[in-house]
């Protein structure tokens, strides 16, 4: 399971490593909770939210304030949003671990670039 130490080094490595990340932003911190921002442009960007406690990790891509892709885990057990349908939920059959915010990110660069989002 991802912990927010985590978290954090794969938020560094991203904003370091991926074109499309420009800034992050911490929006919520506590001993086991952690909430980001990775900003892409002003009105698109990353949420992330971490609970250590109930092991629940909520991975969203959000435009003009609504979710238009994201995968959680809930419970240990995966979902998608996905891009086409991002009110629906459905089983994801994968697992992102061991690096869940790297592995999001690289099915967002596939998103902003198939449906030109930037």
């Amino acid at each position: 399971m991802c912990s927010t130490a985590d978290l954090q080094l794969e938020t560094q490595e991203a904003l370091e490593r991926l074109w499309f990340v420009q800034s992050t932003e911490e929006t919520e911190r506590t001993a086991r909770i952690l909430s980001l921002r990775l900003h892409i442009q002003p009105a698109l960007f990353v949420q992330v939210f971490l609970s250590e406690r109930s092991s629940s990790l909520y991975l969203a891509l959000i435009q003009g304030g609504q979710r238009i892709f994201g995968i959680d885990r809930e419970a240990d057990e995966w979902h998608v949003h996905p891009y086409e349908a991002p009110n629906q939920h459905e089983v994801f059959a994968e697992s992102l671990e061991p690096r869940p915010l790297l592995k999001f990110l690289a099915k967002v660069e596939d998103l902003l670039l198939n449906y030109d989002l930037l």
